[in-house]
């Protein structure tokens, strides 16, 4: 199963990382302060996101635990699994949501 998931998983991956131009891949030297502030921005919204994700996550593991008259652990292991990847992937995500085109240089007007 996992095998299956992980060439899909490396091209969208790799998408993702083309489209964002490497927002989040390079290092800080290598981006201007404009990429910076960016990149500043969507890792706190996907932050904020992923708290909500992992509260969700907890409610719908409680409440599964409660409905189904199951032990607690039968529902943790896959949902730490899945909010774990989202956790991992969210900035990469919102990045590719947030992308905007590049501004355009001076030198190319002025010619």
């Amino acid at each position: 199963m996992v095998a299956s998931a992980l060439l899909p998983w490396v091209l969208l991956t790799g998408v993702l990382n083309g489209s964002t131009r490497g927002l989040l891949e390079l290092r800080g030297r290598m981006l201007d302060e404009r990429q910076l502030v960016e990149r500043d921005r969507v890792r706190a919204l996907a932050h904020r996101i992923t708290l909500w994700l992992l509260v969700a996550a907890a409610i719908g593991a409680g409440a599964y635990s409660t409905l189904a008259d199951a032990p607690l652990r039968a529902a943790v292991t896959p949902v730490l699994v899945g909010v774990l990847a989202a956790h991992w992937m969210m900035p990469l995500w919102v990045a590719a949501l947030r992308v905007q085109d590049e501004p355009a240089d001076d030198l190319a007007d002025a010619s």
